[in-house]
């Protein structure tokens, strides 16, 4: 009884969210991705939120979600793309109430006053939006606004465009959409859509990159990356990115991609253009689909096929149709969602596989899947998910969850990559060939004996494959404890880079001679527990190097700020050591435990005056068995 009053009263304190009420086209919401916080009011420059984040997310959105002005004090982040979506029209700005807070220097990376998305990322505009008194600062060459149909974007005279490469941000306006670009330099400005410039505007080129092709074809076995890929005949070879030679790269603001022969997803790959894309293998009069199979034991054309524990991850919306999607292999393989994006399989879509395994798909919070055909191992994750009646899924969200799919056993020593990695006995070696083949998607891994860490490709650095759950590491697992015969080791001078979260807890941290990095980017979380050893084969003792870009975060603890040398552009927090801290935002299914993000079931509601919390998952998270009578 006092372990279920204490979790009922923890729960209660620790519910930050208050409902916030304003007039429409009034209301204003203070902006600092660097020193706000969500569970501030967002209503003064002393009390900014972090984030502008969606509708019930805590964030700046809700305040003016029904029109009004969001003022940027220091900086206005997204680390991956976004689509503005408001019920009424919005101003952004760094100049309010006879203050401007724009500060340009230093040139690399302005201190205030400016907005930034992620390296190669899109910011949508789905409703009226004005960019006004503030810094565009372009991170990267193919930084890009999309203004969708039935939107007007407005870029006023006295917006400064600001830039890490030589590139500024493209616009691309949809038909239907509107730009009204009266300032700044912008690197291309294109579309369909009606543009309007003005005399400051300086617009470098009127064509999208890659010429703005609207259709591109691809062929794995017949193709070639040096072709132009507008012709069956002439396709590509692979997908590339926006600016490769690849299929991508041909439709870089979305179009259809035609398959008319095989595509692979051979290992990890992300589709990620400026706008909406059909992949199909129906086009222009001509059906290349056919599902019947070729000597190497795969549909021979119209074909998107999986290689064994492949992820693809789509980050922009895709639709999905009249062609087959092809699963290779006994080791599951996962479409995931994130961005923000929408992915849409019709009906015409095939599903096959030549083993008892189909595709798992993944869903993001803030993400869509409208589903309404094939079969699918499981189809799991925090975002919206809508599946047809014909669509046919093998694993709950709750099977996926209570089984061991998400844990991998690893020693590098005495494992094998051959081997199935569900024990000590059976562990696996190495990453690429053995932790991301097992759960590409994420899950623990369970070093029994030592990891080990090295350069890729002839390089010092090893970019850790983007998983859509975090990636834990323990030595502390199912009863057993094996930190006396297991550590977690970066290669002398080896830089070990994580993009999507990661957790270390209950493990050893071993350095070596030389200098060993951990690089956290592209908005990733690394937490490092209380419960982390550190040893060190130095003279002096020290340690890794943790370095945080901006927007990315570390939550450490007390051992590790004193046993790391941490270079931070991001944010650094401290790991509340003994304790649980959980954030919960009213309306949110997105939750906080100690700083790591996890997805309700459903959300904390203000009802009758009174806050309701989802007891299990408070429960759980502190420690507690929940089992309903």
């Amino acid at each position: 009884m006092k372990k279920f009053l204490g979790i009922l009263l923890a729960a209660v304190l620790l519910v930050s969210a208050l409902s916030v009420v304003v007039f429409a086209g009034d209301a204003v919401a203070y902006v600092a991705y660097n020193k706000g916080k969500d569970t501030n009011d967002g209503m003064s420059v002393a009390t900014p939120k972090r984030n502008v984040g969606i509708a019930g997310e805590g964030g700046a959105f809700d305040i003016v979600e029904d029109g009004g002005t969001i003022v940027v004090t220091e900086k206005m982040y997204f680390a991956d793309n976004y689509t503005w979506n408001a019920n009424a029209p919005v101003t952004i700005t760094a100049k309010y109430g006879g203050r401007s807070y724009i500060n340009p220097t230093p040139v690399e990376n302005p201190s205030a006053g400016s907005f930034k998305i992620g390296h190669d990322r899109i910011f949508s505009v789905a409703s009226d939006l004005t960019f006004d008194n503030i810094i565009l600062f372009s991170e990267s060459a193919m930084d890009t606004f999309v203004v969708k149909s039935g939107a007007t974007l407005t870029i006023t005279d006295t917006v400064l465009s600001m830039s890490k490469t030589s590139k500024n941000f493209h616009i691309r306006v949809e038909k239907g959409g509107k730009a009204v670009i009266n300032g700044g330099i912008f690197s291309s400005v294109s579309g369909e859509g009606e543009i309007v410039t003005g005399p400051a505007a300086v617009i470098e080129s009127t064509s999208a990159p890659g010429g703005g092709s609207t259709v591109a074809y691809i062929s794995y076995n017949n193709g070639n990356n040096k072709n132009d890929g507008l012709t069956a005949e002439s396709a590509k070879k692979g997908f590339g990115s926006k600016t490769s030679d690849g299929a991508c790269g041909v439709i870089p603001y979305g179009g259809t991609l035609v398959f008319s022969e095989k595509a692979l997803i051979e290992s990890n790959y992300t589709w990620n253009v400026s706008g909406s894309t059909v992949f199909t293998a129906k086009y222009d009069g001509k059906d290349y689909l056919n599902a019947q199979y070729d000597s190497k034991g795969g549909p021979t054309s119209g074909v998107l096929k999986f290689n064994k524990g492949a992820m693809f991850t789509v980050s922009s919306d895709l639709t999905i149709k009249d062609m087959v999607l092809f699963h290779e292999g006994s080791v599951s393989c996962t479409i995931l969602v994130t961005g923000g994006a929408t992915l849409t399989i019709e009906k015409s879509a095939l599903t096959m596989s030549n083993s008892d395994k189909y595709l798992k798909i993944i869903v993001n919070a803030g993400c869509t899947a409208v589903i309404d055909g094939g079969t699918y191992n499981s189809v799991t994750g925090g975002g919206n998910i809508k599946l047809g009646s014909d669509v046919k899924v093998l694993k709950t969200a709750e099977e996926v969850e209570a089984g061991t799919e998400n844990v991998c056993f690893l020693d590098y020593k005495l494992g094998d990559n051959n081997n199935d990695g569900k024990s000590a006995a059976t562990a696996v070696k190495g990453y690429g060939a053995g932790i991301f083949k097992k759960i590409p998607q994420g899950g623990t891994v369970v070093l029994s004996g030592d990891s080990v860490i090295g350069g890729t490709n002839n390089t010092n650095s090893y970019p850790m494959p983007k998983t859509a759950n975090p990636l834990t590491f323990t030595s502390v697992f199912g009863g057993e404890n094996y930190k006396e015969v297991a550590n977690f080791c970066i290669n002398k001078d080896v830089e070990y880079i994580i993009s999507s979260d990661v957790i270390f807890d209950n493990v050893v941290l071993l350095e070596r001679e030389g200098t060993s990095t951990i690089h956290v980017t592209e908005g990733a979380t690394l937490t490092v527990t209380d419960t982390v050893e550190f040893k060190s084969s130095k003279t002096d003792g020290s340690h890794y190097k943790i370095v945080v870009d901006e927007g990315s975060t570390a939550v450490l603890s007390a051992g590790a700020k004193k046993a790391f040398t941490v270079e931070s552009a991001g944010t650094v927090k401290d790991y509340v050591g003994g304790k649980t801290t959980i954030e919960l935002t009213i309306g949110s299914t997105t939750a906080y435990v100690n700083g790591t993000a996890k997805t309700l079931d459903a959300a904390p509601i203000n009802r009758n005056s009174r806050t309701m919390l989802p007891v299990r998952f408070l429960a759980e998270n502190l420690g507690a068995t929940v089992e309903w009578n």
